[in-house]
């Protein structure tokens, strides 16, 4: 039998059909191949599949044994499982082409990456949706201060908030208002807050849910940049959703409005507080009032403070003008003059920010400018009355620049008194006191008291160029303050002017032409305290001079004590026995002769006393008029006078003494009866005349045995 073959079978083999069986050489190779790489790759995964499914079952037993024990389990621990969950979920969405290379591995005939996309829901579910508002949880009582459950991590309702904190650095005080920053840096916070929550609510949303609200969340709740696209993660929080979600949503948006909303009417409250009670534009007018109260407003007594709190208070008062200028330049107070409740653009976009956020909305707003609205009515109260309560505003409008700026009283105030601390004047006294007593008699040096009345010229001077410069309201003020100052320094010139006497001065010394002088100039120096309304000063001065007066005709009377007429010996004559005559011995004279000579030289030296006690007696004064050495010497000084004209008691009382070498113990009680002496003198030589009389008579009697 002869073997037939087909042609088109001998076609096929012809050399033209060889490029299909290179084909299916190549196909089959590479199939080869690939079932090589897809077993490499098969191994790795399952590796890695069985890591994971180990890894959940141990974290489930973790959890379960945890909540037997009523342990809580680290914050840590669930942010370490999310982020591994995270990338499992990644993980299924690795290259798959290999699976080409084994049919077995064919969705139709094997659902394993199914079955564990299931599984890793279901643990993403517990674990990675949970710890992301556990965070969420976290960073909103971290921001606000409301207490969480250890339990559950959620805010505890009707807690208590914080106040965000105030920057107290320097850097950030140059910025603006503490306050206002603190708020700005909190609603900062919030609005990272407030973007997670709305990725969150997105995500459980089939209609918005995508990876980069899961990416976006991650990166707040966890800190982390997860790579990959995150679409099965994204995928997993859409289809982890059950029927209590949008309540559990809805109670995690109301915990966390209420903590945010706390959060924010406290730090607003904080500025409030700041703008309208611890305003700063208000406490240093506040401080000027007071400052102003004490140094030169009507009433101020500035002489009741030391030198140094003085210049302190003036300059802390033209501090706090220079405070005010520097707050009005800032532009934050034109609200002030148009009534609206603001700290300007600031404060609005502040108000803006907060309407925006889900978190806050339109009732924090409402809520933040109904308080704003209730302490403005009160501030603006405090506000007029401090600065538009006077007679003289301390804040102006400033129409050209549209904004509230300082007075012009006010100005005028800060630069004179400037100008006034840098008078020479101003510098600090020596605080010299004048004595009550000094060691008598003072003296003065002219020249010192020359320069202590200068001070008459720089008051007028001031007086008319510089306290006009001053607002109305306090210019008395300034005057007073002013006139202390001057006072202080003529004091203190005076004080130095004055030299105290030593007890080796003598009446023989005493210069009634200077010290005239020197009175008239101390009178000037008086009266120019009084007109500088130091009173007590003038007083203290005017005793001063009265008790050296006083002490000087003490001075000049003990000159006339030292005379034997006014001597012990003539005072009582006890110590005579008979012998001789006793004025006489009385006066250490041998005769007649030699005592009229002596009484002439006694007299003769009284001239000298009497010349100072005439120069002084015209600066008695009220105080001392009816002191006995004033009162003695009134009553001399017109005998010494009268005596020139050979009349008066002390012509008397010479002529008396001039019977005495006729006197002995045989005739002294007859001729001592007829000589005529008054009975009531009114000076004190007619009173030392009697005296003797009278002693000379006792004596005699004594010697004679008879008591008259």
């Amino acid at each position: 039998m002869k073997l037939v073959v087909p042609r088109d079978w001998l076609a096929m083999l012809a050399p033209r059909r060889w490029p299909l069986r290179h084909i299916a050489a190549a196909l089959l190779g590479t199939w080869m191949v690939g079932l090589v790489v897809a077993a490499v790759q098969l191994s790795a995964w399952n590796d890695e599949l069985v890591r994971l499914l180990v890894q959940i079952r141990a974290d489930a037993v973790f959890r379960t044994r945890m909540a037997q024990y009523h342990e809580t389990i680290p914050r840590e621990w669930y942010r370490s499982k999310a982020l591994s969950l995270l990338a499992a979920s990644d993980k299924l969405q690795d290259d798959g082409r290999w699976m080409l290379f084994l049919p077995g591995s064919w969705r139709p005939f094997d659902d394993l990456r199914e079955r564990l996309a299931v599984r890793i829901e279901r643990e993403f579910s517990e674990i990675a949706v949970d710890t992301m508002r556990r965070e969420l949880f976290f960073r909103a009582s971290r921001l606000t201060g409301m207490p969480q459950d250890s339990k559950t991590a959620q805010l505890l309702p009707g807690g208590n908030c914080a106040q965000p904190a105030v920057p107290t650095d320097a850097a950030s005080s140059a910025r603006g208002l503490p306050e206002l920053i603190a708020v700005q840096t909190h609603l900062d916070a919030l609005e990272q807050l407030d973007q997670a929550v709305r990725a969150l609510l997105a995500l459980q949303d089939p209609a918005t849910a995508d990876a980069q609200h899961l990416r976006a969340l991650v990166h707040y709740t966890l800190g982390a940049e997860v790579p990959g696209r995150l679409s099965r993660g994204a995928a997993f929080f859409r289809n982890a959703r059950t029927p209590g979600d949008d309540l559990q949503n809805a109670m995690t948006l109301a915990q966390l409005q209420y903590a945010a909303r706390c959060s924010v009417g406290k730090a607003m409250a904080a500025l409030d507080t700041r703008l309208f009670e611890r305003n700063d534009l208000l406490a240093a007018e506040s401080f000027i009032a007071q400052r102003a109260a004490r140094l030169f407003a009507p009433g101020a007594k500035p002489h009741l403070l030391p030198y140094a709190e003085r210049v302190q208070g003036l300059r802390e008062v033209v501090a706090a003008i220079d405070q005010q200028q520097a707050l009005l330049e800032q532009g934050t107070y034109a609200w002030l003059n148009r009534g609206k409740p603001s700290l300007g653009s600031a404060h609005e976009a502040l108000l803006t920010r907060v309407a925006g956020m889900r978190l806050l909305g339109p009732e924090a707003v409402e809520q933040v400018r109904r308080r704003s609205d209730g302490m403005l009515m009160q501030f603006r109260g405090q506000f007029t009355q401090a600065f538009k309560g006077t007679a003289e505003p301390g804040l102006a409008w400033d129409e050209a620049r549209g904004r509230l700026a300082l007075s012009p009283q006010r100005i005028a105030l800060r630069e004179g008194l400037a100008a006034l601390l840098r008078e020479p004047f101003m510098a600090e006294p020596a605080g010299r006191d004048i004595p009550a007593t000094a060691p008598p008699p003072l003296t003065w040096e002219p020249r010192r008291l020359e320069q202590a009345l200068v001070a008459a010229e720089v008051r007028k001077r001031f007086a008319a160029e510089s306290l006009v410069q001053f607002p109305a309201s306090v210019q008395p003020g300034i005057a007073q303050l002013v006139n202390h100052q001057l006072a202080q320094l003529v004091q203190d010139v005076t004080v130095e002017a004055m030299i105290a006497g030593s007890a080796t001065e003598t009446a023989v010394a005493f210069d009634a032409a200077a010290y005239r002088a020197q009175r008239e100039q101390l009178a000037k120096v008086q009266a120019l305290l009084a007109q500088l309304g130091s009173q007590a000063r003038a007083e203290k001065l005017r005793a001063l001079l009265a008790n050296d007066v006083r002490e000087r005709l003490a001075l000049a009377e003990r000159a006339l004590w030292h005379s034997p007429i006014f001597s012990a010996r003539t005072q009582d004559f006890s110590w005579w026995q008979g012998e001789g005559s006793p004025i006489l011995q009385a006066f250490g004279a041998m005769d007649g002769l030699g005592l009229r000579a002596s009484l002439a030289q006694q007299i003769a030296e009284m001239e000298q006393p009497a010349r100072q006690a005439t120069a002084l007696l015209p600066f008695v004064d009220a105080s001392i008029a009816s002191n006995p050495g004033v009162l003695r010497w009134k009553g001399m000084l017109p005998e010494l006078e009268r005596y020139r004209a050979r009349t008066g008691s002390l012509f008397a009382l010479e002529r008396y003494l001039l019977i005495g070498p006729e006197l002995n113990r045989a005739n002294c009680l007859e001729r001592l009866a007829l000589v005529p002496v008054a009975e009531a003198p009114a000076d004190e030589f007619g009173r030392r005349q009697l005296h003797i009389h009278r002693a000379l008579a006792a004596r005699c009697a004594e010697l004679r045995g008879l008591r008259s």
